[in-house]
């Protein structure tokens, strides 16, 4: 078990991986079955971050169902697709490289369910080398609720949060990271809407690149 009074925690979609691309692909791919026209890139990419329910709802005029056929159908054809084309943000490498090198353990912490989230990771090498990884599933509860933040905190025998950050692109991330007393980065390079105001969500850092982060963490004191 790590034992530091400091951690950095990302989000998964939209913040540490750029996931749009293959996500788009696979819901291209489900109305090609469904004998639908395909969707441009630019009417995915915002709702990345809401999950699959989030494309869904932007994308069909019925109400989705969660669990329903085209749902399951969706998540199948996504596991096909997955890692094919996703990748790290730019820069985020060096982020990454950076934190370590300064002996901060980092972890992820998304709604992404394990059945995704940890065979992405493997495939970009990253899954080894984050100190945990915290998915929908490994919790009862969802951001923005704080419970998978806690439960990040808790694994990394972190004892006080006030020096520790969770980084993220949308305001549910920022909300959990409020109730679970941790400092806040909220990244605008990641997948919002025209409609939302990110200035709006009050968090504590804004970066419009990842390569931001590491002037965060350098002048904050450790």
């Amino acid at each position: 078990m790590v034992s530091t009074d400091r951690v950095v925690l990302f989000d998964l979609d939209g913040t540490l991986i750029d996931t749009a691309p293959e996500m788009h692909l696979s819901m291209n791919a489900l109305l090609e079955e469904e004998g639908l026209d395909p969707l441009p890139y630019e009417s995915i990419r915002p709702h990345v971050s809401n999950g699959v329910m989030g494309i869904f709802n932007n994308t069909f005029d019925e109400t989705p169902k969660l669990g329903g056929r085209r749902f399951n159908r969706y998540l199948d054809i996504y596991e096909e697709h997955l890692g094919m084309n996703a990748q790290v943000f730019p820069g985020m490498g060096e982020v990454i490289g950076t934190i370590e090198s300064k002996g901060i353990p980092w972890g992820i912490v998304t709604n992404k369910s394990k059945r995704f989230a940890i065979p992405l990771l493997e495939k970009l090498d990253l899954f080894d080398r984050a100190s945990c990884v915290v998915c929908g599933d490994t919790t009862d509860k969802i951001k923005p609720d704080p419970e998978p933040i806690n439960h990040a905190l808790l694994l990394l025998n972190i004892k006080n949060s006030k020096n520790s950050f969770y980084i993220g692109d949308s305001k549910k991330d920022v909300d959990a990271a409020k109730a679970a007393e941790i400092s806040s980065i909220a990244c605008t390079y990641g997948y919002i809407s025209d409609h939302e105001k990110p200035e709006s969500w009050d968090a504590n850092y804004y970066v419009n690149r990842p390569i931001e982060i590491i002037n965060i963490l350098t002048n904050v004191s450790e």
